[in-house]
């Protein structure tokens, strides 16, 4: 896992995700962003029931998910049973799951975290975390793939290349990018 260009394609994605998503189509968004003076969260949310939270702090990267279809997910089952949740949590500092409201914790089927090396408590190979890890971009190319696809356009590979490497552009740049103008 590239950690280094991990922060660089969700900003990406967050800025090209803004510039394509109307106001008034929220729902159709599929990433968000959260900045404070401890962390910048990105959530990417694919509506169909699966979530992504990659937090940044200035010691550690978070990573959490939730893939409804795993074999991890609690709301599948009979009885919820929140011992398989703190088993994923388990050896992470209260500090950091503190970063999480109770529904987000119970949303939870993988959670990673990086601070030097990389932490899992992998529970299951069923646990959504290659799936959604799909949706962080760690390289150019793979940034392309998943947004030509998911927006159904061509891009200007000079633009989409640049706003992948500096994570935005100035308006003139998006412009041209997201209208297709030379």
């Amino acid at each position: 896992m590239d950690w280094g260009n991990m922060r660089t394609g969700l900003e990406a994605l967050y800025f090209l995700d803004n510039a394509l998503t109307d106001p008034s189509e929220e729902y159709l968004r599929i990433i968000d962003k959260d900045e404070n003076e401890t962390y910048l969260k990105y959530i990417v949310d694919n509506g169909s029931g699966d979530t992504l939270y990659v937090i940044f702090t200035e010691d550690i990267v978070l990573i959490k998910g939730f893939s409804h279809e795993s074999s991890l997910s609690q709301f599948a089952k009979k009885e919820f049973d929140r011992s398989v949740i703190q088993k994923i949590y388990e050896g992470v500092d209260e500090k950091y799951i503190s970063l999480f409201d109770d529904r987000e914790i119970d949303e939870t089927t993988f959670f990673i975290w990086y601070d030097g090396k990389i932490h899992q408590n992998k529970l299951s190979d069923d646990d959504g975390s290659k799936w959604m890890m799909g949706y962080i971009c760690e390289t150019y190319d793979d940034f392309k793939e998943f947004v030509t696809d998911y927006y159904e356009m061509d891009f200007d590979e000079n633009l989409l290349e640049k706003l992948y490497t500096d994570g935005k552009l100035d308006e003139n740049e998006l412009s041209q990018l997201i209208g297709g103008e030379s």
